[in-house]
């Protein structure tokens, strides 16, 4: 039996669409100024750990993503927030936060109960 994750998307998810990429990134920002093992970057962005191996090599090489430290065996990894477009993406989502502030202030939105 397989277990079936079903993520909201986030606001910056809706606007630059829902790639693997994306959410690894997405769960990356959510999580600023943590450090995180592959297993929990899978299970965060609600993807496989053998997809986890087979994107972060290109994400690492990108400079998206950057290597931590290590606890025991593990390597953990955190956003790059040097990177340029990790720098957009950052700005992008504190606009889209905005907005959202925005329109819940001017009654546009309603907040989920």
């Amino acid at each position: 039996m397989f277990a079936v994750i079903i993520m909201d998307k986030s606001m910056l998810l809706e606007v630059i669409g829902d790639t693997i990429e994306n959410r690894f990134l997405d769960f990356l920002i959510e999580g600023r100024g943590l450090d995180y093992s592959k297993k929990d970057i899978a299970e965060g962005c609600g993807i496989s750990r053998p997809t986890v191996y087979a994107i972060l090599p290109k994400m690492l090489k990108e400079g998206l993503v950057k290597s931590t430290r290590k606890i025991g065996r593990v390597q953990l990894y955190t956003l790059n927030e040097k990177s340029e477009k990790v720098k957009i993406m950052l700005k992008l989502e504190e606009m889209l936060l905005k907005k959202s502030f925005e329109e819940v202030g001017a009654g546009k939105m309603k907040i989920p109960a």
